[in-house]
């Protein structure tokens, strides 16, 4: 099916790029995401985008529900720049990043679970031989046969050497303690944290094996739809130290500085605390090296 999209309104290979997802990968002139059990053919050409799904009827709900369609990007962005005039140099050079949604709190639970101390291209093929591995096949294009991510009763029941083989290293234990924890707990825990408090559903979620605080705050953020998550790595640190907070320069990132930058995003931006981190993220991400 066709679509309009103002090319201003959204930049398809920013986004994808941009350490929020890393299922998706480009075929010619075609992007293909994967999220879940679903698969997403796109082919963005200018003002109008040619869309369709072998797993879904609407494609284009799978795309407005993965980027957010229906927030106003240009009402974000002056927000952002209304509350902190520095953001506008970071929206003049990304225009086009949206903030995005996965279809599965838990997907993007084990996914994150492979980010410390990672870079984008490992974890993108670290989650395709996860899927490959441990997923359903969903759909076969051009000889390729793409898969489902794994439940999590699945992952409960991999073997550690396996995932060690696989290339998880000692996210092995991590990725099965976790998938054995969510197990453990009634069904719908993982959902139900939507409905916390942002430190609350924080604090759960670090309950978890192998989840500290930026992982606990990448799922919050992008899988549970909550607007105060500020995902705190390597480059979001270095940013705030060189960009944002001079008095945190020198110091290391701890419990305490970690907590210090939350709440200055929290001061300025309130519910716009995301979409402010993400600006800043990828600013500094473009210009680095991609570590996670």
């Amino acid at each position: 099916m066709w679509v309009s999209i103002p090319s201003w309104e959204f930049d398809l290979p920013l986004c994808v790029r941009s350490g929020q997802v890393f299922r998706w990968q480009q075929n010619g002139e075609r992007w293909i995401g994967l999220a879940d059990a679903h698969m997403l053919v796109v082919l963005p050409t200018g003002n109008r985008w040619w869309l369709e799904s072998p797993t879904s009827d609407e494609p284009l709900r799978l795309l407005r529900h993965l980027f957010r369609l229906e927030v106003d990007l240009k009402a974000i962005q002056q927000q952002l720049i209304r509350r902190d005039a520095r953001w506008a140099e970071w929206v003049h050079r990304l225009p086009g990043l949206r903030l995005m949604r996965w279809l599965s709190a838990e997907e993007c639970l084990f996914s994150f679970l492979c980010t410390p101390a990672n870079n984008i291209p490992r974890i993108t093929g670290m989650i395709e031989r996860l899927c490959a591995h441990y997923g359903e096949p969903i759909a076969t294009q051009n000889g390729t046969t793409y898969h489902a991510f794994p439940t999590a009763e699945r992952l409960a029941h991999a073997e550690e050497a396996t995932l060690r083989q696989l290339g998880f290293g000692y996210r092995a234990k991590h990725l099965i303690a976790a998938a054995k924890a969510l197990q453990e707990r009634k069904a719908g825990w993982l959902e139900s944290l939507r409905h916390l408090p942002y430190w609350e559903a924080k604090k759960e979620l670090m309950q978890l094996p192998g989840v500290g605080a930026k992982v606990a705050d990448c799922v919050l953020l992008f899988g549970l739809d909550n607007p105060l998550a500020v995902p705190v790595d390597t480059h979001m640190w270095q940013a705030v130290c060189q960009w944002l907070i001079p008095e945190l320069r020198g110091k290391t990132l701890t419990d305490t500085t970690y907590r210090k930058v939350v709440e200055w995003f929290h001061e300025r931006f309130g519910e716009l605390s995301g979409w402010a981190h993400q600006y800043v993220f990828t600013a500094h991400l473009m210009g680095g090296t991609g570590d996670a």
